[in-house]
């Protein structure tokens, strides 16, 4: 089976779960049970095995769905250029700056990076008028951008390109960045 076809397979009133994760140095493997979705007096029990795996929340949980995506906020740090910026004069109000990027950091990227993982100027920063800004995917550098307009004078300087080519797999709220994903069934019950 593979991993577009479990996904689908997949949904809330199976009784879905992650119930092992697995770490060593070769592979990455999440466990998953559900009740059979043709024969619903039976579990089936699956592993996920990951490859490359850059970052992961996965944890014994239940289970209700199954995605995979190749553009996700998640994804930005490990496929797209990063960009540093750089401002050098005092914005007129450095607290209702950071507002407002509160807002639109929060409309791009939700949940799921929060604000100091990219912004790097406080408001004491702010007040000195000068210093790093941000660092992050160019996605979020330009939405900074685009929030600081001409509130201060600014600076962008390119970094580096990761290696790319990462995709998500979502299970709920839990998620594994990887370059690949394959599904192991194991009939025999055992599920490690």
């Amino acid at each position: 089976m593979t991993f577009e076809e479990l996904s689908e397979a997949i949904y809330e009133d199976l009784n879905g779960q992650i119930a092992t994760v697995a770490r060593d140095r070769e592979r990455y493997s999440v466990f998953v049970e559900c009740d059979d979705w043709q024969q619903h007096d039976r579990r089936r029990r699956f592993e996920l095995l990951f490859e490359e795996v850059q970052e992961s929340t996965a944890t014994p949980s239940c289970l209700s769905s199954l995605q995979s995506a190749s553009d996700h906020p998640l994804l930005w740090n490990h496929n797209d250029e990063h960009l540093t910026m750089y401002f050098s004069s005092v914005p007129a109000s450095p607290l209702e700056l950071l507002g407002q990027l509160y807002e639109a950091h929060s409309l791009l990227l939700g949940v799921w990076r929060p604000l100091s993982d990219y912004l790097h100027a406080g408001s004491a920063l702010m007040q000195q008028g000068y210093g790093q800004f941000a660092q992050g995917p160019r996605r979020v550098i330009e939405e900074y951008v685009h929030v600081v307009g001409d509130q201060c004078r600014y600076s962008i300087i390119h970094g580096h390109t990761p290696k790319g080519g990462y995709r998500i797999v979502l299970l709920d709220e839990c998620y594994v960045v990887c370059r690949r994903v394959s599904v192991v069934e194991h009939a025999d019950g055992h599920t490690g």
